[in-house]
């Protein structure tokens, strides 16, 4: 029996749920990754990841883990839609070019995957702004030399009274060239390794013959392959 194509709605749905446990997870880490990026050069508060986090802890409290939590958790809901839908208009669009409906080249997969992640990179820069602004508000632990924000709308408020609009797309070109070399080895790698797992179920299987843990398995390589 072949598989139903998800709907919209039931797609949206997984990649909040996705999303949500991607955040709760990994939240913790990437506070610390950029707390310690963050850091002056000749003014250090911590030595290391783990001297991090245990300073972090003691000086603000387990839940200091989680700052920036709303803005990681949007920037991922927003970079998942926009990049979805950029996606698929580009590889239809360059399908319409060709004139044909030939399936794509992992090359092509690769190259649509590039562009759309310059439509995600803009967008979800806003919600990476607030994220890293409020993971390095230190609190006591850094008083005096880190602008200090009660939270998301407050650190928003407070950047565009300081900066203007322009204050929460800092980091654009940086952005940009983190996210289309990503995207473009993430959905290219991934393509190749969903054909090359089909391959393995019979010459005609499609990516509809592969089980869960076999999409899992090309979804968790393609991401190490793109970082």
């Amino acid at each position: 029996m072949s598989k139903r194509t998800p709907s919209m709605a039931q797609s949206a749905t997984s990649a909040a749920f996705g999303g949500l446990c991607n955040v709760i997870a990994g939240q913790p880490f990437d506070t610390i990754k950029v707390r310690l990026q963050t850091q002056s050069a000749e003014k250090k508060l911590y030595s290391g990841p783990w001297d991090c986090l245990f300073k972090t802890i003691r000086n603000e409290g387990m839940l200091a883990l989680y700052k920036g939590t709303s803005g990681a958790f949007v920037s991922i809901m927003t970079e998942n839609i926009v990049l979805l839908t950029a996606n698929t208009g580009i590889k239809a669009a360059l399908k319409s070019f060709r004139g044909n409906d030939k399936p794509l080249t992992v090359g092509e997969y690769a190259f649509c995957g590039g562009v759309a992640g310059i439509f995600s990179a803009t967008a979800i820069t806003p919600a990476e702004v607030i994220k890293v602004r409020l993971q390095v508000s230190r609190g006591s632990c850094g008083k005096g030399d880190i602008h200090q924000y009660k939270g998301p709308f407050d650190c928003v408020r407070k950047t565009l009274q300081s900066e203007g609009i322009a204050g929460l797309f800092r980091g654009l070109s940086t952005t940009l060239a983190r996210d289309l070399p990503f995207n473009f080895v993430f959905l290219g790698s991934y393509e190749a390794i969903v054909s090359a797992f089909a391959s393995m179920h019979g010459e005609n299987a499609t990516k509809d013959s592969l089980t869960s843990f076999e999409i899992l398995s090309a979804g968790g390589l393609a991401g190490t392959f793109g970082w």
